[in-house]
């Protein structure tokens, strides 16, 4: 009697105590299902220091490679150890307290090979983040097996002493210098699914293009939004070729044509993030590629989605990007590989005043 007396003599409390029981039972369903989809993400054992520490440990290294003794650690910057002709696969050690580091992988179909390296770094005292692709064919030195490698071969791990995310963290750093603070990887299928959660990405080419390995096919020149699966045979596509006056030829089939595309694939997804109008639409888009996103074990997915939202929006003119500076070459085995021409540190310095940097951070 008390609740109908209530509801007739006092119907706008009513609505309003309505009001609000729907909109707290909302929240705490949202909040629900954000929760349960940060449950669903994958973390991956990340501690690349020691697992350094224990890889070092367990080598036995040769007294008469490169004047080393047994026992000795292997420093990355100390070029005992480094074959003359590749002194630029190690970079000027900087202190970790001088960038935010992100790196972010795209796996192969087998999840032992990195198909896509980025690395993103943000200067700890402010200023405009950088980005640069890492070639997967990058020769770098591979302190798991002893010896120089592809870069794309850290994810493979160190058996025993280093998971694929700190062999791939090890071995970047080696190269760059820079510690690797936090990572995150996707795989082809969370790929595709991403793109198509967010509406798809706009491609453009000038002739009909094609790559049958990565079965690209798009038909007509111009500018066309592509779903998932064309956009991941777009970024992967390494055999392309455009058909011109009724001929097939080459056409993007270089590295660097890739990490354009990939990066540029980022940039759009960035545009796209910054028109979320709802918890509904992030919760969707998070829980559909929450099973294929793995995330380094220090880093919580509600800091790794607060760092994306940090970029929502964020434009290719905001960003410091660079090409690493390679040369084709064989590798010993006869494997095609890319060496790098210039030390990773001295390109950083041509596009920032890292000196400065580090004098600040001192």
């Amino acid at each position: 009697m008390r609740l109908i007396h209530f509801v007739v003599f006092h119907p706008w409390r009513t609505l309003v105590v309505l009001l609000l029981g729907t909109l707290l039972g909302f929240t705490g369903f949202y909040a629900y299902q954000v929760t349960a989809t940060f449950g669903d993400i994958t973390e991956e054992s990340f501690r690349p220091e020691a697992a350094r520490e224990a890889i070092e440990a367990e080598q036995q290294v040769d007294p008469g490679v490169g004047g080393l003794i047994a026992g000795d650690a292997l420093d990355p910057v100390d070029f005992g150890p480094v074959e003359p002709e590749y002194p630029n696969a190690f970079g000027e050690p900087i202190p970790d307290e001088v960038f935010e580091s992100y790196l972010l992988l795209g796996s192969d179909a087998s999840g032992a090979l990195a198909d896509s390296i980025i690395y993103v770094l943000r200067p700890a005292v402010g200023g405009a983040p950088i980005m640069v692709s890492l070639p997967r064919d990058l020769y770098v030195w591979n302190l798991c097996k002893e010896r120089y490698t592809r870069i794309n071969e850290g994810l493979g791990g160190c058996r025993g002493t280093a998971s694929g995310p700190e062999m791939m963290a090890i071995m970047v750093e080696d190269y760059t210098g820079i510690p690797v603070d936090h990572l995150a990887r996707i795989d082809f299928g969370g790929f595709a699914r991403l793109i198509d959660l967010m509406g798809g990405i706009q491609v453009c080419v000038d002739n009909p293009t094609r790559d049958i390995k990565s079965h690209l096919q798009i038909d007509d020149p111009g500018c066309r939004v592509v779903d998932g699966t064309t956009a991941l045979a777009w970024v992967r596509s390494r055999h392309g070729e455009e058909l011109v006056d009724g001929e097939w030829r080459p056409a993007g089939q270089s590295d660097f044509t890739r990490q354009t595309r990939q990066q540029d694939v980022l940039f759009q997804l960035a545009a796209k993030a910054a028109s979320f109008t709802s918890p509904t639409n992030l919760v969707s888009r998070l829980s559909a590629v929450s099973s294929s996103i793995r995330l380094d074990s220090g880093w919580s997915f509600g800091e790794a989605v607060s760092t994306a939202w940090r970029y929502r929006g964020i434009k290719k003119a905001d960003v410091i990007r660079f090409r690493i500076d390679v040369s084709n070459m064989r590798s010993p085995q006869g494997a095609a590989v890319l060496t790098p021409n210039r030390t990773f540190t001295d390109q950083l310095r041509e596009v920032i005043d890292l000196d400065a940097l580090l004098e600040r951070q001192a």
